[in-house]
């Protein structure tokens, strides 16, 4: 690979990690930068939606005169199609790919980059997957109308099952449920109370896979909006509860989305994930106090950096508070109060952020502990921030102060973690009043 094309990957590779874009990541060595790992969002509003697809990009050596080889590799082994155009084998049937004919204006040229590419790969995961097969653009033949919905309904399970927790499961040791209920945000753990918990790595990650964690993170803003798809999915699929999928005309051997209809095992498994995410949130301060007895390096980087931000925010009016929990600088307490004329005006906000002793491989969490009704918060508490770089825990606090602090953010589906605020505050007149009542009368009530 020559050393411009090498230049042009590597600044390719830096815009997809700089671009706003929510909907995908990238993960490689900078020892092979040839070897690129993706994970792409299922649009919102799609059979897909928030459903995590990992997909494996090779670039040849002679790229961008030749494009990318692209392999899907959310299968289930081998054993599901997602789609018309992402095959159980891992291809990926696209024009631009050169892996289906299409137009002159359809086809790789240099011109187009990694960007474009997943771009290209998003729009497979389409509201309406049955038309993407050719032959079936229309729905002039027979069951057409009823083989679209039913398709739809069965990605929509195996989205749930496959693309959601299916890799929550495998990121620990087994898909078991937590041996006990996870405390609630704002009720800690002590290490005697957690002596049974086993401290030190989660040895359960799967190594071929290196969006884990991030998967966690956006499992917890996006769970209410996956409880309500499981709920909607046992109300509207009653009668085809442990029913077998029905194969659609262009389904065959080897190449098809087989199993059966069961949100309420889906249900009870999405709770068992979410219970153990929770424990392993509350199980990060417990095994930090074990390094900061051992004068670990992370414990006292920590512990330092606490100290400089905290200087720092003495300038800053808004932060009444940022001190370490019980002196564990595993665990931040920031408590902010809302500017005047601002929405959130006179509340006082307490936020307590948990860092894991893997960080910066594993990124904080953070959780709102006094009631507030806000698009960014979920109903667990969760708070949705992005911070700058995500390295530093200064960048992490700047980013949940400037969350707090923007009264009127852009519509992004991909950025809310409370469907309920979501739909008020970007609703009509009548609505957006009820979204400022509810969140001035949550911030009365802290």
């Amino acid at each position: 690979m020559g050393d411009q094309c090498t230049l042009r990957l590597v600044r390719e590779l830096r815009q997809v990690e700089r671009s706003e874009q929510l909907a995908f990541t990238v993960r490689y060595e900078e020892s092979n930068i040839r070897d690129i790992q993706a994970l792409i969002i299922g649009p919102p509003g799609t059979p897909y939606e928030l459903g995590f697809y990992e997909f494996s990009i090779k670039i040849p050596s002679d790229y961008p005169a030749n494009p990318p080889i692209v392999k899907i590799r959310t299968t289930n082994k081998g054993r599901t199609r997602f789609g018309p155009n992402l095959y159980a084998n891992g291809k990926v049937c696209l024009s631009i790919l050169g892996t289906w004919h299409g137009s002159r204006g359809e086809q790789w040229s240099p011109a187009q980059g990694l960007e474009s590419v997943m771009l290209s790969i998003q729009s497979l995961l389409s509201s309406n997957p049955y038309t993407l097969e050719p032959g079936f653009e229309d729905d002039e033949r027979a069951n057409d109308t009823e083989n679209m919905e039913i398709y739809k309904s069965k990605i929509r399970h195996e989205n749930l099952r496959l693309a959601v927790i299916t890799p929550l499961e495998q990121a620990f040791r087994d898909s078991s449920p937590p041996r006990r209920m996870a405390p609630r945000v704002g009720q800690d753990l002590s290490a005697e109370e957690d002596s049974d918990i086993e401290c030190g790595p989660e040895h359960g990650l799967l190594t071929q896979s290196k969006f884990h964690d991030f998967c966690k993170r956006r499992f917890l803003w996006y769970l209410e909006f996956y409880q309500n798809a499981v709920e909607k999915g046992i109300a509207d699929e009653t009668r085809r509860q442990g029913m077998p999928f029905i194969q659609m005309p262009f389904e065959g051997p080897g190449n098809s989305m087989t199993g059966e209809w069961n949100y309420i095992d889906l249900q009870a498994r999405l709770l068992a994930v979410r219970d153990r995410l929770m424990e392993e949130t509350h199980r990060w301060p417990v095994e930090g106090l074990v390094l900061v007895k051992e004068d670990a390096g992370i414990a006292v980087k920590l512990r330092g950096q606490h100290e400089q931000i905290a200087a720092e925010m003495n300038a800053y009016p808004q932060v009444i508070d940022l001190s370490l929990v019980d002196s564990n600088p595993f665990m931040w307490r920031l408590t902010y109060v809302g500017r005047n004329e601002s929405r959130l005006e006179g509340g006082i906000i307490k936020i307590k952020i948990y860092i894991s002793p893997r960080h910066p491989e594993e990124q904080p969490r953070v959780f709102v502990e006094s009631p507030l009704y806000h698009i960014c918060v979920s109903k667990l508490g969760v708070l949705m921030y992005l911070p700058s770089h995500a390295e530093e825990i200064g960048q992490h606090i700047e980013g949940i102060i400037n969350t707090l602090e923007d009264d009127n953010p852009p519509f992004n589906p991909l950025m809310t973690v409370n469907p309920e605020a979501t739909a008020l505050c970007w609703g009509s007149e009548i609505d957006r009043r009820l979204y400022r009542r509810k969140l001035r009368a949550s911030l009365e009530e802290s």
